[in-house]
């Protein structure tokens, strides 16, 4: 029996989805009570937490705390006997100044705080989880239905008119599908080894190639303006100055980052490792799972605007 923890989020319902036709499945919430918990855990095997643990859209402060979410779910998965938790990361604790492919000798260097703070909880969990095996994979920037952060808000923008980026969006980097990662928890918790960190990559392209996929599918134009990567990274730094810890912010320099600088990944090792592969080789083979989605981000941010004028 395999449990999910992020029900209703992102990265847990495609999880869910990919792990559904494979294992008896039970999906949770990382809110629930505390029996709720207890209860989803017992019998349980494998947990796959995927819930969001630090938000990259908020104004982040590296503190050396483990996140309560994820110290209620490891101490559940203890109680209840657990033998393997499979945690989703992120590559981007190989931080943002790489400008090399990176793999999986290259050395952390952390910059931003949602970066030092995913890997400070890496560390934690691998020694607070004490007899449980615990796998850690780290995607590439991941797309898919349902991302909540950037892909809504720049089509959004590209539905209003013209949107000015950093870079043009055209620095090349690797993304990975959302479904793809939900394939990779099954091959972690089959084959995974306990203690490793294993990097996840699909394929190469850019922000603006994928803008550009979007925009074609819904029929509206692709207007994208290049911003020298200083000038945007200094008007990211006001926003940040002016934002309280935890608000949201946008773009934030970490926003800036993601768009504008190469994050290149090579994960052969990892595959071989876990005997997985994508199936996603391009944002066209994704998108019509995306489009009515997109959509409805369009429909409601035009619905907002019409209500606050």
């Amino acid at each position: 029996m395999h449990l999910v923890i992020g029900a209703g989020e992102f990265l847990g319902d495609q999880v869910s989805k990919a792990l559904a036709s494979e294992v008896p499945l039970i999906e949770l919430s990382a809110d629930v009570d505390e029996e709720t918990l207890a209860d989803a855990m017992s019998g349980v095997e494998v947990v796959h937490i995927c819930t969001q643990t630090w938000a990259p859209g908020r104004r982040l402060r590296y503190r050396k705390r483990p996140p309560p979410r994820l110290v209620r779910i490891v101490e559940a998965a203890r109680r209840a006997g657990v033998k393997r938790l499979v945690h989703l990361s992120t590559a981007d604790v190989y931080g943002s100044n790489h400008f090399t492919r990176i793999n999986e000798k290259t050395p952390l260097k952390p910059g931003h705080a949602y970066e030092r703070l995913k890997l400070f909880e890496e560390a934690w969990l691998l020694d607070a989880a004490g007899d449980i095996e615990v796998v850690v994979l780290r995607p590439a920037h991941v797309f898919g239905r349902g991302e909540d952060w950037l892909l809504p808000r720049l089509v959004l923008g590209l539905s209003r008119g013209r949107v000015w980026l950093p870079a043009g969006a055209a620095k090349a980097q690797t993304f990975i599908a959302a479904s793809d990662v939900g394939r990779a928890c099954l091959a972690a918790a089959d084959r995974g080894r306990p203690g490793r960190s294993y990097l996840l990559a699909g394929f190469d392209s850019t922000w603006r190639d994928l803008l550009e996929v979007a925009c074609r599918a819904l029929d509206i134009p692709c207007r994208i303006s290049s911003l020298p990567y200083d000038l945007a990274y200094l008007r990211a730094l006001g926003e940040e100055i002016i934002t309280p810890a935890g608000a949201s912010v946008w773009p934030g320099v970490y926003a800036v980052d993601v768009i504008a600088k190469p994050h290149f990944y090579d994960d052969s090792v990892s595959r071989r490792g876990l005997t997985w592969s994508p199936s996603v080789g391009s944002f066209e083979q994704e998108m019509p799972a995306m489009v009515d989605w997109l959509s409805g981000v369009i429909d409601s941010g035009a619905a907002a605007a019409v209500q606050g004028a």
